[in-house]
């Protein structure tokens, strides 16, 4: 290298060295990213990545450890080696998911019945993060996240998930199931649970969004909510007996649950409306003056967001229909009960 060129580069690291841009352009999305996300490989379907380290959260009784063994078994199955690390199960429920490991060929390590602790495993871990070799067809299952690495302590809980990330550098899987907050967000989205170190530590965090059937089945759907790769959403059926079904389609619970929220929030103006668009159909003004006369309590805005919700078209299981009014906005009336059924088949298809 001439002494010219030696100048020029040494002027060019003092130059980004001292670029105001320098922090930003550190997030800059380069090829070679998109080039890692295009050739992900996945260790099943096209939600769990190989090598990466995923959180799936739910909230409590949110089928995550159903999901999640009925998953261990299809990867085992596959030709991977599944380690599932279970120390939040009852022994009688232990005893299940161990037939089911055996049935499927992977292992059940729990540290609670065998003597074991928390510590113990985390230890195991860091051995196993020491060893050198080729581990890309081996996944470790930890259920739950909360009882390894305190989750509201954010040193903790960052020590714990850089030997995490150690794991996955030797091309190991790693798949942590977590709860989420008890109240959702403003938009009723799910919070994780814990410092935004899970977040940010890890490649992909996905929720579990569940709706109890009236036959008591469950859908649950996965949210994505941060990828390093290009997942695809997933729904399944589980069945009272933990029989797990993948759906062919995805189904937006997240939209269900807040329909099914606003059903119960709705029912008293619901019942309101329907009393009185029978016979003869009414506009919003004239049902808001029902509503003063009857001292109610239901204002304009409210009555309004109600007649929408549940008008035939916009609704899964619509209450009246709409027609133009004579002078402005629109008369609801009741719905022809044979209607009504076509309109929620419609709306299932």
């Amino acid at each position: 290298m001439s002494q010219l060129e030696k100048l020029l580069n040494e002027q060019k690291v003092v130059f980004l060295n001292n670029d105001p841009f320098k922090g930003l352009l550190s997030m800059e999305v380069t090829e070679e990213i998109i080039q890692n996300i295009a050739d992900a490989k996945f260790a099943w379907r096209q939600l769990i990545p190989e090598g990466h380290m995923v959180v799936i959260c739910s909230k409590a009784n949110g089928g995550k450890t159903t999901l999640m063994v009925h998953i261990a078994g299809e990867m085992a199955k596959a030709g991977y080696r599944v380690m599932y690390i279970n120390a939040d199960a009852s022994a009688s429920d232990i005893k299940d998911y161990k037939f089911h490991a055996m049935e499927y060929g992977y292992t059940l390590i729990n540290p609670d019945l065998t003597n074991g602790t928390a510590e113990k495993v985390i230890e195991e871990l860091r051995q196993i993060s020491t060893a050198e070799g080729d581990f890309s067809k081996v996944v470790i299952v930890l259920d739950t996240l909360k009882k390894f690495g305190d989750m509201m302590n954010k040193t903790k809980s960052k020590q714990f998930n850089s030997l995490l990330r150690t794991l996955t550098t030797k091309g190991i899987t790693v798949i942590c199931l977590a709860h989420t907050n008890k109240h959702d967000d403003k938009e009723g989205k799910p919070i994780f649970e814990g410092t935004g170190d899970l977040r940010n530590d890890f490649d992909e965090l996905i929720y579990l969004i569940s709706v109890r059937n009236p036959d008591s089945t469950i859908t649950v759907s996965t949210l994505k909510d941060k990828t390093r790769a290009d997942i695809r959403d997933e729904s399944f059926l589980i069945t009272p007996d933990r029989e797990v079904k993948r759906l062919d389609h995805h189904v937006d619970t997240l939209a269900i649950n807040e329909y099914q929220k606003n059903l119960a929030d709705d029912q008293p103006v619901i019942k309101f409306i329907l009393e009185h668009i029978s016979p003869i159909s009414k506009t919003a003004t004239e049902l808001r003056t029902i509503a003063i006369d009857n001292k109610a309590g239901f204002s304009r805005s409210r009555i309004d967001a109600v007649l929408r919700r549940y008008c035939a078209g916009k609704s899964p299981d619509p209450k009246w229909t709409a027609s133009p009014a004579s002078t402005i906005g629109f008369k609801y009336g009741v719905i022809d009960p044979e209607y009504a059924e076509q309109l929620r088949k419609e709306w299932e298809v």
